[in-house]
């Protein structure tokens, strides 16, 4: 898996909270409200089987919703700018429906996204797919560089068009 080769003291020196890992591919935060994030790579087949292509996930591993803190954003970046280090990956990810909040997660993502002085080194494609009512929301991110990145954008677009069509 392409989360091997992570540097967890390279996260520790950017993020303001500390973040520790237990296996490899999940990174955990406590924040000063008491929440402990996990941030989770996986594989995603759907778009590649070259494994260069994994799963973001973002969850609240212990606690419950928290106001804005930034420094969330800050550890987060921080552990993807840690990923991104890694030549030719790509992250795909998916909004979680359960609680019906998938629209501000897109839209906080989105604003993380376009805040970092970075961003015109990336590629954050996202598409909404409605059904029965509810918006789903997926995303690709990517650095430019990446010579793959114009095949995994397609079969992303693919996908899309795939699930979209159903």
């Amino acid at each position: 898996m392409k989360t091997d080769g992570l540097s967890l003291s390279s996260i520790n020196d950017k993020a303001p909270y500390p973040v520790r890992s237990e296996n490899g591919y999940s990174f955990l935060f406590r924040t000063a409200a008491g929440l402990t994030y996990e941030i989770g790579f996986v594989e995603d087949h759907m778009i590649s089987d070259e494994g260069d292509v994994l799963q973001l996930i973002i969850r609240i591993a212990d606690g419950t919703i928290s106001h804005r803190d930034p420094k969330i954003q800050a550890t987060v970046i921080a552990i993807l700018e840690e990923f991104f280090r890694q030549d030719y990956v790509t992250l795909v990810y998916i909004c979680d429906t359960r609680d019906g909040r998938q629209t501000s997660r897109q839209r906080l993502f989105s604003m993380w996204f376009f805040a970092y002085p970075k961003k015109d080194d990336y590629v954050h494609e996202y598409r909404e797919l409605l059904v029965d009512g509810v918006g789903y929301y997926m995303a690709l991110l990517g650095r430019k560089d990446n010579p793959l990145l114009p095949e995994r954008l397609e079969s992303f677009e693919r996908l899309f068009r795939q699930i979209s069509s159903k």
